[in-house]
């Protein structure tokens, strides 16, 4: 038979593929493939259809309208010129003529063409990439989706959308009043147009738009939460719906632990070790069972790819360790003065290394900026002196937790230490609270 190809890469041009196809008809094709899909892929459903058909030897003339309709590899339509000429089957280009590759001049013929079609194609990716670096230069947001709260303003940049604004910042509002994502969640239904799940609450909360930067280039394998990076930032792009420090303090508190780890809390906790160790290949905290007389404490999260796992009875001595150890130094750190906090001296000092650095490699100055508005926000937030007066003394004492409730257990925990991170071999590594 003769079979027609008909190919178009976009949404926006599918208007031009029913031309193609009757062109093909005026041909005299007695079957047309067609399909929407870039010609740089190579695995597409009616280009292998094509080739199922030329293999099995019931085609005997295959029509195109252009030779860059079998795609922008030229290494692949190669091959599929080559499979025609050893099944003999008459390649035809409407706008071209008889392609073949059986003689000399017929392939230099193919070649040529197939790699023209590719070097248009990378040509045209090269202009929009450029044209993106440059875009991005100017801080545009060049997704068609905005986030809640703004539109496309003046020269693609975002601006508060008049409805969506006000309830942008009420949402951030009951944020701070509720504490947690899935309240607010709950809550938004009766005030609100916007109803996000969960994971799009937390997605448009740490998204960078709303402090007025713009972020390109995500790294997927920062994953979907806290953790999310990207590899290009630009800075005060837009009207902020929260501030840098203010974001830093709000993220913190919705970062709290919520299973009763908090100093201060009234509730009961069953266990003295509950909601206080993480693991350490993916960060989630880990579950308590018990297997007989012997307690351990998993991680249990599905994507992690190297469960932690630890001894309760372990775990127990090594905690009390590190609030010792934590309780010295916090205890050493706040009978300094208060302009001589060693957290943010210290990162004064990486701060310096890195401006340096970056002034000698441009790459490194997004990481530097990320690092000072880290140190303003640090300097910002209100210090809170924690009750360390006899907390040394009490952890020092044998006796303390021998005779101590786990909820005392967990309270003493709570005061000194943010988190006991736990490897696979059972090391732990101590994570101080920080005031």
């Amino acid at each position: 038979m003769k079979l027609g190809y008909a190919r178009v890469s976009k949404e926006e041009q599918a208007d031009s593929l029913p031309a193609q196809v009757a062109r093909l008809q005026a041909a005299g094709c007695d079957r047309i493939v067609q399909e929407l899909e870039s010609g740089r892929n190579d695995d597409r459903a009616g280009l292998a259809e094509v080739v199922s058909e030329v293999r099995a030897g019931r085609v005997t003339e295959l029509v195109i309208t252009r030779a860059d309709r079998l795609g922008r590899n030229a290494a692949f339509a190669d091959e599929l010129l080559a499979l025609c000429a050893i099944q003999s089957v008459t390649v035809k280009a409407l706008d071209g003529g008889t392609i073949e590759s059986a003689t000399p001049q017929g392939f230099l013929q193919a070649r040529l063409l197939t790699t023209m079609a590719e070097v248009e194609s990378r040509m045209l990716s090269l202009r929009i990439r450029s044209q993106f670096v440059q875009y991005r230069a100017q801080g545009r947001h060049l997704r068609r989706r905005k986030p809640f709260g703004y539109r496309n303003g003046a020269d693609h940049k975002l601006e508060p959308h008049p409805e969506q604004w006000p309830q942008a910042l009420k949402v951030i509002e009951r944020l701070r009043e509720l504490g947690s994502f899935s309240a607010v969640i709950r809550d938004l239904p009766s005030w609100c147009e916007w109803t996000p799940g969960g994971g799009n609450l937390l997605a448009w909360f740490i998204n960078p738009v709303i402090r007025g930067h713009v972020g390109h280039h995500l790294d997927k394998a920062s994953g979907k939460s806290w953790g999310r990076r990207w590899g290009e930032m630009h800075y005060d792009q837009h009207p902020a719906l929260i501030s840098e420090a203010d974001w830093q303090e709000l993220a913190d508190h919705l970062r709290r632990p919520t299973r009763q780890f908090v100093p201060g809390s009234t509730s009961e906790a069953r266990h003295a070790l509950t909601g206080l160790l993480k693991c350490e290949a993916c960060g989630y905290r880990m579950r308590r069972n018990a297997s007989g007389q012997t307690a351990w404490w998993r991680c249990r999260h599905r994507l992690c790819n190297d469960h932690a796992v630890i001894r309760e009875s372990d775990a127990l001595p090594l905690a009390v360790a590190a609030c010792v150890e934590a309780a010295d130094r916090l205890a050493a750190a706040y009978a300094m003065p208060a302009d001589e906090d060693p957290a943010v001296a210290a990162k004064r000092r990486d701060l310096d290394q890195l401006e340096g650095l970056a002034r000698r490699n441009p790459a490194l100055a997004p990481a530097a900026d990320m690092l000072r508005m880290e140190i303003e926000s640090l300097s910002r937030r209100p210090r809170v002196v924690p009750e360390l007066d006899g907390l040394t003394e009490q952890l020092r004492d044998p006796q303390f937790f021998a005779g101590a409730t786990p909820q005392e257990q967990r309270t003493m925990f709570a005061a000194v230490l943010e988190s006991l991170v736990v490897g696979r071999a059972g090391a732990i590594h101590a994570r101080p609270r920080s005031w």
